[in-house]
């Protein structure tokens, strides 16, 4: 075997060590992902029944929910915002 022989070998090894940790660490992190439900967004108990007509008018099954924008008027928190940098 020459050398040029054997430095291929150890690359191609190298190679599928690689891929198998690429892979092994996908796995993890989908896993990790799955388990935290990060794309589940919190819902809130509470709703309102007032629905305009002109969703209903259309014909169509989907629901557009609430249209308000702002916060709702049972909100006590005040978010603070950083604006020094250290």
């Amino acid at each position: 075997m020459t050398r040029i022989e054997a430095a291929r070998r150890r690359a191609a090894g190298a190679k599928q060590i690689a891929a198998a940790a690429a892979a092994a660490g996908f796995l993890a992190t989908l896993l990790l992902v799955r388990g935290t439900h990060l794309g589940h967004a919190a819902t809130t108990s509470s709703s309102t029944s007032s629905s305009s007509s002109s969703t209903q008018s259309s014909g169509d099954s989907f629901d557009y929910g609430s249209t308000s924008v702002a916060p709702s008027s049972g909100s006590t928190s005040t978010p603070q915002a950083q604006t020094s940098v250290s």
